[in-house]
Formats: C-alpha cells, structure tokens, sequence
C-alpha cells in the first residue's frame, strides 16, 4: 500500500487520532493513486527522498519501491543534476508559483530511457509540505507525433510535387486549399481565391466579361452530391484563355457521415485530346492499311502452304531414298562383282553394263530426292565460282551441242563462297539441260558470275533471306519462257512441262533444296517468249580457295594384311559389301548393329578400318560407335556410308569436321579409292602409336592397346560334334583349348589347371549346367563363364553379385557370335 514513511497513507500523522471513516477513505485514495495510468511521484522537501512511487511508475523505472525510497529525483533525471533540480523547484518552495509543468528524461533501472512531462506541485498535508509529480510517459505521444510529421511530410511532398491540380472546399465550397499544379492550371494563387467558390476561380468570365452559367459547368453541378463524380469541362484560365480538364470530384465526410466539403482533382487535357484527334486519324490510317494487309494475307498463307508441302515432301523422300539406296548398293555391288566374272562375255557385259547405267539413274534420282528434301550431305570448302564454271565449259559444250551458243561472263574481283563444288556442278548441269530443252536444242545460254549484296530491304520482302554479301550465279536461256501461272510452282517436285518419259521433275527442285541448304537464295524471273534466268545468290566467305590438286590413287587394292570391320544392319547390303571388299583383298570383319561391332573393336582384333553404316538400330548409334572405337584404337580409320545421314554426322545441312562419308550407292571402283587413302592416312597414326606403346612398355609395343591376349578355356559340352566344331573355331582364334563332356569331368579339370575362360552348356548327362557356372563364380577363381545354349538360362543367376562375369552364346552360334562373346568378357 502506497505512504508516507514505513507505509503510512499520505494525510495521516503517526499517533494521530482519526476516525474509522477518515481512514477507509485514505486507504481508497491509495488504491486509486497506485493504480493510476500515469507516474505518481511523492518526496519530502527536506532531503527529497521519494515517500511514494506509485505501479506504473516503478513498472517502467524497474525499481521496487524500497529501491526508490532510497533514491531522488535528479538520481533518475540523466539531463538534470541536483544543483539543477534545486534551482528548478526554487519558485515552488518560495512560493511565487503553485505548479510547475516542464519535460524532461527518466532513466530506467536498465540504463534506458523515455521521454516524459512532468506536472510537479509542493501540497501541505494537515501542516506538512510534500512535493506531488504526476509524470506522463511521452513514447507512444512522440512516435504518432513523428508518424504524423512523417505522414504530413509525405503528403505535402505528394501534393507539392504532383502534376494533378489538386483542390480542396470547405462546406460553402469556398477553395480551402490549391497545390502548386491548381495554381499553376488556374493562373490563381492560393491567396487570391480565399473565400472564393471553385465556380468563381475556373469559370469566373467569358473573355467578353460575362460570367459563365453554373447550369453549364458541370463541375459545379456535381458539389452537392454525395457521391464521386467524373468528368471532362472547359475552365478559364486567370489570363482569359480557355482550356479542357479532367476532373474527379469526390465528397470529404466528417465520422458521422455528413459531407464537409469537397476534394477535387483536375489535370489540363489539352494534350490528350489532340493524342486523341491523332489517334483516331492513325485508326483511320490503319484500317486502310488492315484492308491492304488482307489483300496480302492470300499470297503469305498460299505461300506458307507452299513451303510446308515442301517440307513435308522433303521428310518423305529423306525416308524413301535411304531405302532405296539401299537397294540400289545391292543391286550395283553384285552386278559390279558380276561383271569382273563376266571378263570375257562380251553379250552379258553389255547387259550388266546397262544395268549398271539403271542403277546410276536410279542413284542421281535419290540423290536429287536428297538434294529437294535439303537431307544431302554436303562438304563445303571454300570455292572461286568464276573458275568452276570455267572449267565446265567443255562438258556444257559438249551436252548442249553446237547449236547452243555459250556465253561466260565472270566479273572482275570475284568472292568467294563456301560451297560443296560437286553439287554446284550439278545445279549449272541441271539448269543448263532445262535451257536446251526450253531453246529446243537452238539458242544462247548466258553464265554469269559476280558479287551481289542483299539489303535489308530485300530480306524484309523475302522472309527467307538474311541480309548480306553473297557470290550470284546467274543462268539465262532465250527459250519459250515460263507462263505466269505455273512460275511458282516450278520448284515442286515431280512438276514439268515436259512430256511423259522426258523428264522427272525434280531438277528444278534439286537445285532449290541445295540452294536452302547452302543458306542461299534461288529467284527465277521468266516472260513468256523472251525466256528465264535463274539467279541463285550463295553466302560469300571469306576463307581462301584450297587449289592444291589430289594425287590420283595409284593401288586401289588391298597392299598388306588389313582388316576392315564393316557394320550394317541390311543383310544384303553387308554381304555385298563383304564381298567387293574381300575381292579387293581385304581382311572383312562384320556386326549388324553398333553394339556387336563395339564388342569386336573390345576383343582386341586388329582392325584397320570401321566401315559403318550412319543409320543403325539399337542404343548405340554409329557416331558413338567410331568415337569408341578411336579411343580404343587410336589408329583406327573411319569411314560412313548412307543414303540418307538423318543429321547424325551432318549439322546444318553440312558434314562435320573430319568426317569422311561415302553415298550409297558407291561403286567399286569409288570403294577402293576411297579406302585405300583411309588405309594409308592410318599407317602413319599405328606407327606413331606402336612408338608410343614401346615407350610405355618399355618392350616392342605388343603389349600396348589393341594388342591380342590368348586365352585358356575350359569347352563342357556333351554332343561330341558341336564340342569338336567349337575347339576348332577356338583353334582358329588361337586360343588353347580344354575339352570335358561332363560336369564331373569339368570339375576335374578345374581343379587340376588354370582356365580364363569357361564355355558350357546347361543340360549335361551327370548334372546341371547352371549349378556349375554357380560354382565357377562363386569360386575366388577370376573365370569368365559363356553359356553356349539354345535358351538363356542367365535368369537363374541374377541373384550372384558376380553375374555379370557371365555371358549367354546362344545356339546356333557362328565364329563371329563367338568372337563377340569372348571379346564381351
């Protein structure tokens, strides 16, 4: 309970006579006073220590009130020393004031401290002075007076730095306040509207001097609502001068709902309604051009149509010719094989020499499916156009005839341009062959060769182009001309004029598909009667020329022990290439698929040569597959054959770095050349491995990479002629043989000798198959296992962590499946 000294109430002499009313009141008082909101503070006069600290002050001092009672008032005043505080509470004790009300700091137990005011009064109780402080917390009073300042400054900046015009009107809708912006829109300062209406500021006259109706503005008309309101008007500026605004008029309501005044917000829209004017012209201007844009719209769409017919059928002839290559490889390679037999036949040459040309016919009609379908294989080097076509000269003399005058005109300083020559020869043939037959055999053919430079204005018109500096080809005939309703479909496959059985018509698409897959530029221009001219516009490249001139192959056949490894996936195309290659006298290996040939590049065999297929079955494809086998026999040669690659080893229509590819289908003749520069670049390649290895090895370089390990291997099999066929194949891979016909017997063996390699059955007369290869693995023998059966009995040991040292041969088998087998473990 809150007292004077040692717990009396305030008021109350110790040993004073009172009655019991007197006292229940005083006791009240306390209560009262120790529950108060604010800090109650009672000190004497003499020596100023504290009689009574209320809760809420000892709560936010952190002191208990014996702590307090030995305390002073200036103890808990950081800014205020006694000598200070004496000299603040002179007039108190003097009696020339009743009160004091000043601000200061109190300091908590805890070294924090707090704003406060302080009311500080000296009261007499019944003849005894006692300082009364009531002391207010200022905390929260100081952060909303700071978030108020805050708020007010924001406000202000808004309003000052707005560029709305900003009004606001008391309840007579006299102007209370203008920003700067509805002083400036006005012409008016603040000042000069006071006590003035929004209607006498921006509607004050005519520029005649008469005023305006307020039944005409609607601003105006628009204050006593309760309610937003909107809209456009025209104000008079200070000057005279008319101007439209915006407004928003929106009531400001007191907390009872009632409307005392009105804030409006208005912005000069002068501006935007000459944007508006403007824009309604460009709306205009637009719709003209939509209308136009529609005109156009059936040319783009019959256009886009165009071009997905063609993409489509591109697709489809990339399927179609490497099929048909395929068969063609066949057919070519065994009537090639057949005509070395035939030598001295001269009636069945002929015939196999027409047959042959069909098949010649047949390729160039594939590879002019490539070649429209953009799926051909090219290998661009930098070329001089003016020297290519100069040196076709002889060869169109000679296919046109004498009745064909050929003009060259090759300008002066001539780019060149990045291009696969061979089928740049085939465009000007193709072109130069529909000129004759366009000229009927009687005319001028012009060729012309120079820079061009396509600018963006023209690649803007052509969706397809790139603007830049391109090398241009031109060729012009003066034949019958290309009527105007068939000249664009000119480039689409199997289209001509011609009459049946004179032409495919797929020379004019040939040359558009190479042109796209060059990323040039094909445009033919033709009047009926006067002729065409078919420009083609190929990139410019910087690069020099390569004029250096190949040795000829002097040995297309084989000149030492090679082996070449042929891989691919149609039966009849790898036996007749097995064949070509064996008649040249080459050592052939073969797999259908990637994974069997990576299995015999593993095994160890030497291999010269991976002849493969580009488009395989299974996992692994045939890029992987040369990768592989070049890290596992650096000196490997590698050469792809297809009809068709399907962009495994050509990216953007281009073959990649180093690749070496020969089309299907080839001749024998190409064949041999073409491997017979592949097997003399490897040679110096093994030499520098073979150095490498012995310096490894320190020995003669036998033991490096690729080098072939013979092996001991244990044969259990229980039919004697199967066992004896497979010893002998063993026997051929130079591998030492143990033969057992039991499983007794195979134990015997493995017990009394050292095998790398065991080959089972499982079904054996004395007991399981499966149970031995159980045994062997699960021995600490490091022995591979291959179960030679008709079934795969692997399933029954996928419990063994050791499985995978198994391997399944399966019956019937070859010396090939065997060599994949052994070259697997």
């Amino acid at each position: 309970m809150a007292g004077t000294r040692k717990g009396w109430p305030v008021g109350i002499r110790r040993g004073s006579a009172v009655d019991t009313g007197a006292v229940i009141d005083t006791q009240k008082l306390g209560r009262i006073v120790e529950e108060a909101a604010s800090e109650v503070y009672l000190f004497a006069p003499d020596n100023f220590q504290f009689l009574l600290v209320n809760k809420g002050a000892r709560e936010n001092l952190g002191y208990t009130l014996e702590e307090m009672r030995a305390r002073t008032p200036w103890s808990i005043k950081p800014l205020i020393d006694q000598e200070q505080f004496m000299t603040l509470v002179e007039p108190l004790l003097a009696g020339t004031k009743s009160q004091l009300d000043f601000e200061t700091r109190h300091e908590r137990k805890d070294r924090t401290s707090y704003d406060v005011a302080v009311r500080l009064q000296l009261m007499q109780f019944d003849g005894e002075a006692v300082f009364y402080a009531a002391v207010l917390d200022l905390t929260e009073l100081r952060r909303t007076q700071a978030a108020l300042q805050d708020a007010s400054r924001r406000l202000d900046a808004i309003l000052s730095n707005t560029e709305m015009a900003v009004f606001m009107m008391d309840e007579c809708q006299h102007c209370a306040f203008m920003n700067p912006a509805a002083e400036q829109l006005t012409g008016f300062t603040f000042e000069e509207t006071q006590g003035r209406t929004l209607h006498e500021v921006v509607h004050h006259t005519y520029p005649d001097g008469r005023h305006f109706p307020i039944e005409e503005c609607a601003i105006d008309r628009a204050f006593p609502e309760n309610n937003q309101t909107r809209g456009e008007e025209v104000f008079v500026h200070k000057d005279g001068s008319f101007y439209p605004v915006a407004f928003t008029a929106s009531p400001m309501k007191d907390e009872h709902g009632t409307t005392v005044g009105t804030i409006i917000e208005a912005r000069n829209i002068a501006a935007e309604l000459e944007a508006r004017a403007a824009m309604d012209a460009f709306n205009q201007t637009l719709k003209d051009r939509v209308d136009q844009a529609l005109q156009e719209r059936e040319k783009i769409e019959t256009q886009l149509i165009q071009a997905q017919k063609m993409e489509a059928v591109g697709q489809l002839t990339g399927g179609i010719a490497h099929d048909f290559n395929n068969l063609l490889q066949v057919i070519g390679g065994n009537l090639q094989l057949l005509q070395k037999d035939l030598a001295d036949d001269d009636r069945k040459q002929r015939r196999v020499t027409n047959a042959l040309a069909g098949v010649r016919r047949g390729a160039e009609l594939a590879a002019q499916l490539l070649a429209f379908g953009r799926q051909q294989a090219l290998d661009p080097k930098p070329v001089n156009m003016g020297g290519l076509v100069r040196r076709m000269d002889d060869m169109l003399r000679r296919t046109l005839g004498e009745a064909i005058e050929i003009e060259t005109v090759i300008s002066g300083g001539l780019w060149n341009c990045l291009i696969d020559a061979a089928q740049v020869e085939n465009v000007i043939l193709n072109l130069a062959i529909n000129a004759r037959d366009a000229m009927e055999g009687r005319g001028k053919l012009t060729i012309e060769v120079g820079n061009a430079s396509l600018d963006e204005a023209y690649a803007a018109e052509h969706a397809e182009v790139s603007a830049g500096q391109y090398v241009m080809l031109a060729v012009t005939d003066t034949g019958s001309g290309i009527p105007n309703e068939i000249l664009n479909r000119v480039f689409d496959p199997f289209f001509t004029t011609k009459r049946p059985g004179e032409g495919t018509g797929l020379g004019l698409s040939m040359v558009y598909g190479f042109v796209k897959q060059s990323h040039g530029h094909v445009k033919i221009y033709s009047e009926q009667g006067e002729g065409t001219t078919v420009r083609i516009y190929l990139p410019r490249t910087r690069r020099e020329e390569d004029i250096s001139i190949p040795e000829p192959v002097s040995a297309p056949h084989a000149t030492g022990n090679q082996t070449i490894l042929v891989v691919e996936d149609d039966d009849a195309v790898r036996a007749t290439t097995i064949e070509m290659l064996s008649d040249l006298g080459y050592a052939v290996l073969e797999a259908n698929n990637a994974d069997s040939a990576i299995a015999i590049v593993n095994s160890g065999i030497k291999i010269d040569l991976l002849f493969t297929d580009v488009v395989m079955p299974g996992e692994l494809r045939s890029p992987e597959l040369a990768r592989r086998a070049k890290q596992k026999l650096p000196a490997l040669q590698v050469l792809f054959t297809s009809g068709y690659t399907q962009n495994a080893i050509v990216h953007a229509g281009r073959l990649d770095e180093g690749v070496e590819l020969i089309a299907k289908p080839f001749k024998r003749e190409h064949l041999a050349q073409k491997i017979h520069v592949l097997i003399n670049r490897g040679k110096d390649a093994a030499a520098a491995t073979l150095i490498t290895a012995s310096d490894e090895s320190g020995q003669d370089g036998t033991s490096g990479a690729g080098a072939f390990r013979k092996l001991r291997v244990l044969v259990v099999e229980d039919e004697v002629l199967i066992r004896m066929i497979l010893c002998e194949m063993l026997d051929d891979l130079e591998h030492e043989v143990v033969e057992a016909g039991s499983v007794s017997a195979a134990r015997d063996c493995l017990c009394a000798n050292e095998f790398d390699v065991v080959i089972t059955d499982l079904g054996l007369p004395d007991g399981s198959g499966v149970d031995l290869v159980r045994e062997i693995v699960e021995s600490e023998k490091p022995i591979a296992v291959i179960v030679a059966s008709g079934h795969d009995g692997l399933s029954a040991l996928n419990d063994l962590p050791q499985a995978k040292r198994v391997r399944h041969l399966n019956k019937p088998y070859d010396d090939n499946g065997l060599k994949v087998s052994l070259s697997q473990i």
